[in-house]
């Protein structure tokens, strides 16, 4: 019993020790002391340290007492974390001092728990931070205006060519303007802050310049000099510099100023004088000597002399090359007492807002010639700029006083506070922006006529970004699509309503168009996701950049009907065509049958007739064939055999056929060394047969038709070449298209079936078909295939 007694003792013993250092180390620190509730609805104590009111009572009021109103919210919104989730409340926020100022506090409790883990009490300090805030916000306040004043500069220096800067007194710079950047070739960021050696400077060029300063820095005088160093991109350049010494209102140097002006081109004229003086005297010396190196030397003067009036004229060129150019910003300044508003300005201003240069012209004249709907937001920002330093760059449209002319302006300006404090000065400049905004106005136009041609055309539009697939469609393409104008409709949700048979397909071509920059031009069935209907739909698109991004965008409009048309008209084309060639084959029987009877008889006529009654047959069997194999290709049954076969084996039967079927031209084959490709042999053929047709159909007799094919790398080329009646550029173009007709020196060829059915099959094939002529100099085709 008494070991218990005597443990329970030193027990207590401990925890007393333990409070005595709490409370001494609360004492020894400079922070406010408080202890609440576990609710905080309570403040128990709270020793303010002279910057909070103590609280030596519990009480219930503490929030209203020394939480600054407008951080009330933040601190309950902490309050109700930290208590939920048991940790440890931090938080910077503004607080009542004792003087009834705000003030700022950095304050920091922490939960005490019980053996349960639940909060019997909180135990907090809180630091006064107002010093640190005040000098944050100044810091702050202090960038901003530099920010400005470096704008200012900014606008004031782009528009010249020579360089500007400014360096601290341990010869870093401070400001350099674009033109001075742009020699560098570094950023603002890179050059800043930075000295001559780190800014590319030569080590003999750098101490040259620090010994300059370091002589303004005693004399306070400027220093006029002229060095050569390379440009960034022009090469080595000589220069012409100033270093001005800038006193602040004690008359201390603060910093150096300096300019320095491109003189390469005078120098050289300088130097082409002194050469030409020195020719001249040379001259002047070898006139003494014979009359006749007198009249030589007279002749080499006058040459020299226009050689000077020319370099003078040069000289005069640049100079009023520089004046323009100095001119070439053509922007109007202006100047704005705070205090007397007394305003000054240039001439250029004066024009812009059509004034004459020797009129006057008050604050109130110039908004007078402001559009009235613009006026009344001009007046403020001019009004909260000068006295309230706002932000001050506005457009606005003014009408000249005197010319009536209407003109865009964009007017910048900034406040200055004048050293002596008594008033601000206001500046600015005034920019002629009317081109620039009427343009942009037109486009606007321009786009709200292309929107309405969409919407009266029935088009659907949608838009597909490259990186993400987020993808943008109209109403209408949503409607096409069988969703609700209004309802999400996501990139795969469209892709799902395409039919089955051309999913797959379309999904590809949209990757290629991506991929290969191609444009898009399909016609696919999609069904409607809501009303579950059946639509035939051409989409056409392409990839353009905006913004730095890909987007894939286009149109699709509904083509159902035209596409049943079409259904319907292969349907009956097919049928016909079927129904066509059974009589035609009993024809071609009888007509063989009479042909070879009339070849044993002497009747030339019937073996004429017969013969060219065989030749139409075949025609008309041919031209039926093609109208079948369009109906075939339309309704996706045209399908392509591919095999392993020798191309020169193919033209050698060719060849062969042709020396019978057209011994009116000269046909000649040029046919290489075997050449294995894997393509339908037999659809091969009756490419050939059409081009080779068409070559014998439009030329001569007894021209020349040439057939070859040739190895490239990837791919083997067939060529078709003829010296027929040509073809003129405006059909070429549209020469593969079905149905066609070229229609040319009264000439009509035929139903536009054979190099229509010849592209689509080259194209099932991978390849590509096209041709060259020039109209009356013959016609050269040509088609390529990949190779095995």
């Amino acid at each position: 019993m008494t070991n218990f007694s005597n443990q329970h003792s030193s027990e207590q013993q401990r925890v007393a020790e333990t409070e005595n250092r709490l409370k001494a180390l609360i004492e020894a620190t400079s922070d406010v002391v408080y202890s609440l509730s576990p609710d905080w609805a309570e403040m128990r104590e709270l020793d303010g340290r002279g910057f909070l009111k103590d609280a030596n009572e519990p009480t219930k009021d503490w929030k209203l007492i020394n939480v600054y109103p407008e951080d009330l919210e933040i601190v309950n919104a902490t309050i109700e974390e930290c208590i939920r989730e048991k940790k440890v409340f931090q938080l910077e926020h503004r607080v009542q001092r004792v003087d009834g100022t705000p003030g700022w506090t950095f304050s920091k409790a922490i939960p005490i728990l019980d053996e349960r883990g639940e909060i019997i009490e909180w135990l907090g300090t809180a630091k006064d931070i107002t010093l640190r805030k005040d000098a944050e916000k100044a810091l702050r306040i202090t960038q901003e205006k530099s920010d400005r004043q470096k704008r200012l500069y900014e606008t004031v220096t782009s528009s010249t060519p020579d360089l500007l800067y400014v360096f601290d007194l341990d010869y870093r710079f401070t400001y350099a303007n674009q033109a001075l950047l742009d020699m560098w070739g570094k950023s603002w960021e890179d050059s800043i802050g930075k000295n001559l050696l780190e800014n590319g400077y030569e080590p003999w060029h750098a101490e040259m310049h620090e010994k300059e300063i370091d002589e303004i820095k005693k004399t306070k005088l400027p220093i006029r000099g002229e060095v050569s160093f390379p440009h960034a991109t022009l090469g080595k350049r000589v220069y012409d510099y100033i270093f001005t010494p800038v006193l602040d209102k004690d008359g201390e140097l603060e910093a150096v100023a300096g300019a320095t002006r491109d003189v390469t081109d005078r120098k050289k004229w300088e130097e082409s004088l002194e050469i030409n003086s020195k020719t001249l005297q040379q001259l002047n010396e070898d006139l003494e000597n014979t009359n006749h190196e007198l009249a030589t030397t007279l002749e080499e003067v006058a040459e020299v002399n226009d050689e000077l009036i020319k370099a003078n004229e040069k000289i005069v060129e640049g100079e009023i090359a520089f004046r323009l150019a100095v001119n070439a910003a053509n922007f109007g300044t202006w100047f704005i007492h705070s205090v007397t508003r007394e305003f000054t300005t240039d001439a250029r201003l004066k024009e812009l807002f059509g004034y004459y240069e020797n009129e006057s012209l008050s604050i109130e004249q110039a908004l007078a010639q402001i559009t009235e709907e613009h006026r009344p937001i001009v007046a403020a920002k001019l009004e909260n700029a000068i006295y309230n330093n706002g932000d001050y760059d506005v457009t606005y449209p003014v009408i000249g006083l005197h010319d009536k002319r209407l003109r865009w302006l964009r007017a910048i300006g900034n406040l200055k506070a004048d050293p002596s404090g008594a008033f601000s000065a206001f500046t600015g400049v005034v920019m002629d922006i009317t081109d620039q905004y009427l343009s942009g106005a037109e486009i606007k136009r321009a786009e709200e006529y292309l929107r309405m041609a969409v919407d009266a055309a029935g088009l659907g539009t949608f838009q597909i970004s490259a990186d993400e697939r987020t993808f943008k469609a109209s109403p209408k393409l949503k409607e096409l699509f069988g969703f609700y104008p209004d309802e999400i409709m996501p990139y795969e949700a469209a892709v799902n309503q395409i039919h089955a048979d051309f999913r797959a397909s379309v999904a590809a071509n949209v990757e290629r168009t991506f991929l290969e920059g191609t444009r898009f031009n399909m016609e696919y069935q999609i069904i409607g996701y809501r009303d579950e209907k059946k639509r035939w739909v051409r989409a056409i698109g392409e990839v353009q950049e905006k913004d730095g991004k890909e987007y894939f965008t286009g149109v699709i409009h509904e083509i159902t009907e035209k596409k049943l048309d079409e259904i319907r008209k292969n349907d009956f084309i097919s049928m016909v065509s079927h129904e066509l060639k059974t009589p035609l084959t009993s024809i071609n029987t009888y007509l063989q049958l009479l042909l070879r009877k009339a070849e044993k008889s002497d009747d030339q006529f019937v073996k004429q007739a017969s013969a060219q009654s065989l030749k139409q047959v075949k025609n008309m069997t041919e031209m039926i064939n093609g109208f079948l194999n369009i109906s075939r290709l339309e309704s996706g049954k045209l399908h392509i055999d591919r095999t392993d076969f020798d191309l020169s084996e193919l033209f050698k039967e060719i060849q062969a056929d042709y020396q019978i079927q057209y011994s009116t031209h000269d046909l000649i084959f040029t046919i290489p060394k075997s050449i294995i490709v894997n393509a339908d042999r037999l659809k091969l053929a009756q490419v050939i047969n059409n081009l080779v047709g068409n070559a014998v159909k439009y030329s001569a007799n007894k021209t020349t038709i040439s057939v070859s094919f040739e190895k490239m790398n990837e791919c083997i080329r067939v060529i078709v070449k003829d010296e027929g009646i040509g073809i003129k550029p405006e059909n070429l173009a549209r020469l593969f298209d079905r149905y066609y007709r070229v229609e040319q020196e009264s000439i009509i060829a035929g139903f536009g079936i054979g190099l229509y059915l010849s592209a689509e099959i080259i194209e099932a094939h991978g390849g590509k078909i096209w041709a060259e002529s020039e109209f009356g100099n013959g016609s050269t085709f040509y088609f390529e295939l990949p190779t095995a």
